[in-house]
């Protein structure tokens, strides 16, 4: 097992990757602790986090995500500028205000499905895998207040983010699998060189 406080800190030492920054995309399927270990990573003062939510245009927007992240925030990070690009109003179903994130942080963990995405893992110093028992992906999916919301899409969402894993090679393309439990990471493989 290795500690947040051990991972958080090898994060920071990666070379950068997009620019000055060290991208670190965090990818799985949904209820597999993403968002917990990024929001675990992103208390720490030189990590920024950043949803690839943000990027879907929508429900059915899962596989044009990624390449809208490249375009709103790589691209941005690349060239020394603030990340800037709209986002998507899940509660109304349409597309959302302009969002601008000034990065000041060394560390960059974008987190979510597709996350680990080729377009995206090029840019990244180091792309992690969240990995869950499906039947436990699925109680921490129900257990989530956002559920409602959630529920109406969710087999469509789970065939999408199937596929898109499998097109994107991963987990295997990952450069590390983990499981996350609450302030603990069980890595099942090693960052790549």
């Amino acid at each position: 097992m290795t500690s947040i406080d051990s991972f958080a800190t090898s994060l920071t030492s990666l070379p950068a990757s997009a620019g000055a920054t060290v991208l670190v995309g965090i990818d799985g399927f949904s209820g597999a602790g993403k968002t917990a270990l990024a929001e675990a990573l992103g208390t720490y003062d030189d990590i920024t986090v950043v949803s690839i939510e943000e990027f879907y245009p929508g429900w059915a927007g899962l596989a044009e995500g990624p390449a809208r992240a490249v375009a709103g925030l790589v691209d941005p990070l690349r060239r020394g500028e603030t990340p800037r690009w709209r986002s998507w109003d899940w509660e109304n179903d349409t597309e959302g205000p302009d969002r601008e994130r000034p990065v000041g942080t060394r560390v960059v963990v974008l987190e979510g499905c597709g996350a680990g995405a080729a377009v995206l893992r090029e840019h990244e110093a180091l792309t992690v895998w969240v990995d869950a028992d499906p039947h436990e992906r699925e109680r921490r999916l129900r257990a989530r207040e956002d559920w409602s919301l959630y529920a109406p899409h969710r087999a469509a969402w789970r065939e999408t983010e199937q596929a898109l894993a499998a097109q994107e090679g991963l987990p295997a393309a990952a450069d590390v699998v983990v499981r996350y439990t609450e302030g603990s990471l069980d890595v099942t493989t090693s960052p790549r060189s």
